[in-house]
């Protein structure tokens, strides 16, 4: 059965650094919560003062892309069908595998309660019911290879313009892998070129990181209802099996 895999990966998605965790943002954020600053997500919206000390400082703190890519993720038909797996990959080559049963929070400050809870523990809710689960020192090479995909797409404006539906339709193998990126300015810190991918646009312009996800989201769908998928693969297998029949030597007619 053709599986799918969604990794949003280099997702700006940390606790609060080193460098900033006396900054007075950070601090008053801290008390405002009851909560150790070393122990709360790195956000924008309420950490910037403090992100001019930070390399890459324009584009860190969004757990809100993490959070709303998820959930339109886990509630794809994709997902209901059983066909979909999803990690999120982060800047510091943290992995939070995502258990396809999960329900996320929808409410955004239950979400990063939740996320900070996971960073503490490494699993929540418990180990007998790991809905979410992190590991650490995990860079996207190593994921996707651990995860033995047959094919791998990374989605971006530099791609191939190609329909996305006709691209996985193309597919040969079971585990199709989809790469997007989990952060707002610039491009992706990991190295794209050792997954040796085949590259696609979803669109012309820059899109929010949603709204690829639902392009993606929506591209499967339409493979699935069409019933294409595995087509490249049962094309592969045809040419295979031409090819051993030409092999085998013809039999001998008996004679009358």
């Amino acid at each position: 059965m053709r599986e799918y895999i969604i990794i949003l990966a280099d997702g700006e998605l940390e606790l609060i650094p080193e460098e900033i965790v006396t900054e007075r943002c950070v601090l008053n954020s801290a008390r405002a919560r009851s909560k150790d600053p070393k122990k709360m997500l790195l956000d924008a919206s309420h950490h910037h003062p403090a992100f001019g000390k930070l390399p890459d400082g324009e584009r860190r703190g969004r757990p809100d892309i993490v959070h709303l890519s998820l959930l339109l993720c886990l509630d794809s038909d994709v997902n209901a069908a059983r066909k979909l797996k999803v990690f999120v990959h982060t800047r510091n080559d943290d992995v939070i595998a995502v258990n396809p049963e999960t329900r996320l929070p929808p409410n955004y400050i239950r979400f990063v309660g939740l996320i900070e809870q996971l960073f503490e523990q490494h699993v929540v809710p418990s180990r007998e019911n790991a809905l979410l689960e992190l590991r650490q020192n995990v860079p996207l090479e190593m994921l996707v290879n651990a995860l033995k995909a047959d094919e791998v797409i990374v989605l971006g404006p530099e791609g191939e313009d190609a329909p996305l539906e006709d691209v996985v339709s193309s597919c040969g193998g079971e585990r199709i892998v989809l790469i997007f990126g989990g952060f707002s300015k610039g491009t992706f810190s990991s190295d794209m070129k050792k997954l040796n991918p085949r590259r696609v646009s979803v669109g012309k312009r820059v899109m929010k990181a949603w709204t690829v996800a639902s392009k993606a989201l929506r591209a499967l769908e339409v493979v699935e209802s069409s019933g294409a998928a595995g087509a490249g693969t049962k094309k592969a297998e045809k040419k295979a099996s031409k090819r051993s029949s030409a092999a085998r030597p013809a039999r001998k007619k008996k004679a009358a």
